[in-house]
C-alpha cells in the first residue's frame, strides 16, 4: 500500500510541477521583465515615464481578449514597484 502512496503522491507532484510550468508564458515574462525595467529607470530619469505608459499600453493591448494573461499583467505590475 505504501507504494502506491508513493506513487499517487508523485504523480500529484508531477502534475502541480507541469500544470505551473504550462502556465508560464515567456514572451509574457520579457515584456513584464522590460516594462519592470524601465519603470525602475524611470525613478530617476523622469523623461522615460511616458515611454514606460507606451509599453504598458502594449502589453494591455496585446493580452486585452486574455483575461487570465491581463491578471498575470496586473500581478506582475505589483511586482515591480
Amino acid at each position: 500500500m505504501t507504494l502506491s502512496y508513493k506513487k499517487l503522491s508523485a504523480t500529484i507532484i508531477m502534475l502541480c510541477v507541469f500544470s505551473m510550468l504550462s502556465c508560464s508564458d515567456p514572451e509574457l515574462d520579457r515584456l513584464m521583465d522590460d516594462y519592470c525595467n524601465c519603470i525602475q529607470k524611470a525613478r530617476y530619469d523622469q523623461s522615460m515615464r511616458y515611454e514606460c505608459i507606451e509599453k504598458m499600453d502594449t502589453i494591455k493591448k496585446k493580452y486585452e481578449n486574455q483575461p487570465r494573461k491581463l491578471q498575470s499583467v496586473l500581478e506582475k505590475t505589483d511586482e515591480c514597484y
